[in-house]
């Protein structure tokens, strides 16, 4: 969703071309002034598909992450289901079909919990998040380019992790974040609250 815009584009933007392009992403890259008058260089990558994460919570409290190798940062990333929208998809159901090709898991209930912006100074690439509870297990079926492990962590230790900084993705840590402050202002129900936070005093 756009916000207002109160001032304007501050920036003057004198030529544009693409140089970079595949099935992904496009990388555009922008000539112009920048803020402050002097000549600068923009680059722009420009995702082609919505990004979809999913965090599943099971009646004991514990959510289903999937690990696996992220090149950019050469390192390996214990994450929730993710994937992106296929033209014409609905976001609720990539998120559906990813959680059951990562996990084996299906959700008899699936929220729409939040929409980010995920690195806005220089890709345009949002994202949307579904919290997925009342789950049914079966056969994970992952894409045959991806090698992924997969764990149950009781919701409060992940929040922990997430706290401290050992799970860093920044879908998982939104989401992660945002189901605690549902579980505590009450926007969840009670007996998964405490099945969530055991420790959290309940009204």
């Amino acid at each position: 969703m756009k916000q207002e815009d109160p001032l304007g584009d501050p920036w003057t933007w004198q030529s544009q071309r693409l140089v970079y392009d595949n099935p992904w992403i496009t990388v555009e890259e922008r000539q112009g002034l920048n803020p402050a008058g002097t000549p600068a260089i923009y680059g722009i990558v420009r995702m082609k598909r919505l990004a979809v994460g999913v965090l599943p919570i099971n009646a004991a409290g514990a959510v289903h992450l999937v690990g696996q190798w992220r090149p950019p940062l050469e390192a390996f990333s214990w994450e929730m289901p993710e994937g992106g929208v296929d033209a014409g998809e609905p976001p609720e159901s990539c998120a559906r079909r990813e959680l059951a090709e990562e996990t084996g898991l299906t959700a008899k209930v699936l929220d729409e919990i939040l929409r980010i912006d995920v690195s806005n100074s220089i890709t345009d690439e949002r994202a949307i998040v579904f919290l997925a509870t009342d789950l049914t297990p079966g056969q994970a079926q992952p894409d045959a380019t991806e090698v992924l492990s997969h764990k149950v962590m009781p919701f409060a230790m992940l929040l922990q992790d997430v706290l401290a900084g050992r799970i860093c993705d920044c879908l998982t840590v939104a989401a992660v974040l945002r189901a605690h402050h549902m579980a505590v202002t009450g926007a969840l129900p009670g007996e998964l609250v405490r099945a969530m936070l055991p420790e959290w005093p309940q009204r």
